[in-house]
């Protein structure tokens, strides 16, 4: 329990990785690090470093200027370019004095820069310096990203509070014709199945994902929403387009918006409509007739025998039978290909 400690404990340390080919350059610095409380990670050569930064990530590095077979310029250089280690403050330790070597370093990326022979009290003000610079950089980061977690979730909350307003008022306008929240609940359900199993099927995979999948279920219900005013199909259609972009208002889901904009303006149109018929609608045309079909059916049923015992079975063959038989003109063929196989998971009607 005490290692487990002392490690965690160690871990916390700001780590300070110095790169020097002279032992007793490092070994001078090291100790210097070590007295502030932080963690000296120790390499006599670029080489060695490269091994710490496969490992570890340091909050800063001491870089030495002059060595053999690659100078800390170049390894610079190859720090700021790597986007894994290029945030990494880098300051540079060195003889050479020049305002020509102090800016070449700053050019290329470095923080700041260190004079030989070390100044103890000058080392500790800028390692201290910088690694504070960075540790305020790293919490407003994380404060930006805590904040835009925080307005995405409250935009998300926004918009499905929209969404539910939309579907709620189609609701609305549907029950006043005569179509029930049960039959909105059965398009929203067999909309997805459809989608998802196109989906799964790699069925129009330019078109389907799963951001399709989820938005369409909810476009689906709003198909009518035009109908709130009296008037013909393109009346209606042209209607509840702008009534959807009036309650929707500006959100960010332009994805759903262009979906949710086809299923109302195209969703009464045949897949062979000399007018190309967007994939979302053609799916939204078959699940809404499916649930008319469906209702017709169980009324003439009920009008038939009154003591008639509905089986669900029955009504689903039936429905996805009168679907086929226009397969390749009101309705997509690859479409109805997957509604057969998956009509086991189709809501249909009241009866289930």
């Amino acid at each position: 329990m005490k290692n487990m400690q002392n490690g965690t404990k160690h871990e916390s340390r700001p780590r300070v990785l110095i790169v020097d080919d002279m032992k007793i350059n490092v070994l001078i610095l090291a100790n210097i690090i070590e007295e502030m409380g932080h963690e000296p990670l120790q390499a006599g050569s670029v080489e060695e470093a490269f091994t710490y930064l496969k490992d570890t990530m340091p909050q800063l590095i001491l870089l030495d200027v002059s060595m053999p077979q690659m100078d800390g310029y170049e390894f610079c250089t190859i720090l700021k370019k790597n986007p894994v280690t290029r945030d990494i403050p880098v300051i540079f330790i060195s003889a050479l004095d020049t305002i020509q070597d102090k800016l070449k370093g700053l050019e290329l990326g470095a923080a700041d820069f260190i004079t030989k022979p070390f100044d103890a009290a000058e080392v500790m003000m800028r390692v201290a310096n910088h690694l504070e610079t960075t540790r305020m950089k790293q919490e407003l980061e994380s404060s930006s990203r805590r904040l835009h977690m925080m307005l995405a979730d409250q935009s998300l909350k926004l918009v499905s509070e929209k969404k539910a307003s939309l579907t709620a008022l189609a609701g609305v306008i549907n029950e006043r014709y005569g179509v029930s929240k049960e039959s909105l609940d059965n398009i929203g359900h067999n909309a997805w199945v459809i989608a998802q199993s196109l989906l799964l099927a790699q069925r129009f995979p330019e078109t389907i994902n799963e951001e399709f999948v989820d938005n369409l279920s909810d476009a689906v219900l709003i198909a009518d929403l035009g109908m709130i005013w009296d008037g013909d199909k393109q009346n209606h259609c042209e209607a509840g387009i702008e009534l959807f972009y009036t309650l929707l208002g500006d959100s960010t889901l332009d994805r759903f918006k262009e979906m949710a904009t086809s299923v109302i303006r195209h969703h009464h149109k045949d897949a062979n409509d000399k007018e190309k018929v967007p994939l979302e609608a053609k799916i939204a045309r078959i699940v809404n007739d499916m649930e008319s079909f469906a209702r017709a059916q169980e009324e003439k049923w009920k009008k038939e025998a009154k003591d008639r015992k509905s089986n669900p079975d029955d009504l689903r063959e039936l429905v996805v039978a009168a679907i086929a038989a226009k397969s390749g003109t009101a309705y997509d063929s690859q479409i109805v290909e997957i509604l057969q196989k998956v009509k086991r998971q189709l809501r249909i009607g009241s009866m289930e």
